[in-house]
């Protein structure tokens, strides 16, 4: 593997040596960041925050009770912080709205009078965004569209009466790497990203079965490298991982902008972000949305770390869930499959990825306050510490806080199991 100067090859996200234990690092990123969120939510608009599961999983006696646990122990220790400055707030476990073929999750852009469509409910539409949103919820065979585990489909509808009035769709989950410095739209000078040194221990689940070569970083299936493929693969993969891969590509349609090499982090970008791009960049006659597609994926909720995006930027969604943002990224650049880059393009991408920054940081500042002794488990302390004096020894850093909740969202696994095992 060549060494990259842009990246940070430490066998912790935030430490260095045998004692770094990157798994609860991220843990402790990825817990203290949804609690700064949630404690500044519910201060901000003095309304309780819910997270939901998906309705078929509300019918396992299991799955439901680890979510009321889980954000009964997140209620707590919000509840607690906020108490210090005479507020009161609660943390809520719900069921997200149902799933139909052509459901929305909706970016609500409140500050322009947008109002979410009522769950179970066609959103009202532009006459050309009903024609495009037929065609994206019937999975078209003329469009091109992921169609595979989390499908959600981005889509801009365009109410505007000048310029440009076209909707925009659609814009799938999209497979790219995470650029180097000075490759990217203009913003902050993004604070290196982690990936793990050559032999660390994380590398052995990616070694490929049979073979001295490794499945790249971040890749999604990644760590099934030394599974056998199953019986139906067709694409002649040699191990799990691979066969993921592949099938992610040539079965259900995700764009592969390139191939990452182990030197490089492979990062996926959701077609809710995108839209939101395109929407604040056409507008405010336009509203972004994610339709279902397929039938793998059927809780109608946005991840934790597109929620984190969205109301960073004002576009708050319908719903939150608590599963996996495996290798999740904001765009970089200008990013048109099929469609035209606005003027104003680069602009607005760096804005927003710059407003994303700011609020990640604060999340996670708060967030660590949160995490006192009395409500982190005593094993992910040490963590805690380490991620605190991180943040202090690089506090003139503004893009730190997005970047580590990029980093901790590398190593893969549900936020309800993380969050879970973080507090007490």
């Amino acid at each position: 593997m060549t060494p990259q100067p842009h990246l940070r090859r430490t066998t912790g996200i935030v430490t260095d040596g045998p004692s770094a234990d990157p798994r609860k690092e991220a843990a402790v990123i990825m817990t203290a960041a949804c609690l700064g969120f949630a404690a500044d939510y519910i201060a901000t608009t003095k309304r309780p925050l819910q997270f939901d599961m998906d309705p078929l999983d509300a019918a396992d006696p299991q799955r439901e009770a680890a979510l009321k646990a889980t954000v009964s122990k997140m209620d707590a220790a919000v509840s607690a912080y906020l108490a210090k400055s005479g507020l009161n707030g609660r943390v809520h476990a719900g069921v997200s709205p149902g799933y139909w073929k052509g459901a929305v999750i909706m970016g609500v852009y409140e500050l322009a009078d947008h109002e979410a469509p009522k769950p179970m409910e066609a959103p009202s539409l532009s006459p050309k965004g009903q024609a495009l949103w037929d065609k994206i919820r019937t999975v078209s065979p003329d469009l091109r569209q992921y169609t595979g585990r989390g499908a959600y489909t981005g889509f801009v509808d365009n109410k505007q009466t000048v310029g440009n009035t076209d909707p925009v769709g659609p814009r799938s989950t999209v497979r790219m790497v995470a650029p180097p410095p000075g490759v990217s739209a203009p913003a902050e000078a993004p604070f290196p990203r982690w990936l793990p040194p050559d032999g660390d221990e994380l590398w052995k689940a990616r070694k490929r079965k049979g073979a001295d070569t490794y499945v790249p970083w971040g890749l999604i299936g990644g760590d099934r490298a030394g599974d056998d493929a199953t019986p139906d693969n067709s694409g002649g993969a040699t191990n799990l991982a691979d066969q993921i891969e592949a099938e992610m590509r040539d079965k259900y349609g995700m764009v592969f902008t390139c191939e990452p090499t182990t030197s490089d982090i492979a990062t996926y970008t959701h077609g809710m972000i995108q839209a939101i791009y395109k929407a604040y960049a056409l507008g405010p006659g336009c509203s972004p949305y994610e339709i279902a597609v397929g039938d793998l994926t059927k809780k109608m909720a946005s991840c934790l770390t597109c929620t984190f995006f969205m109301h960073a930027l004002g576009y708050p969604p319908t719903s939150i869930h608590l599963g996996s943002g495996e290798s999740w990224a904001p765009l970089f650049a200008p990013y048109n499959p099929g469609g035209t880059e606005e003027p104003n393009e680069i602009g607005v991408i760096r804005d927003l990825n710059n407003a994303w920054y700011e609020r990640c940081l604060a999340w996670l500042k708060i967030g660590l306050e949160i995490l006192d002794d009395a409500h982190i488990t005593p094993g992910h302390r040490a963590s805690r510490d380490a991620v605190a004096a991180y943040l202090k020894a690089h506090d003139t850093e503004p893009t730190l806080g997005g970047i580590l909740i990029l980093d901790a969202v590398t190593v893969h696994e549900p936020e309800l199991n993380r969050i879970s095992r973080t507090l007490q």
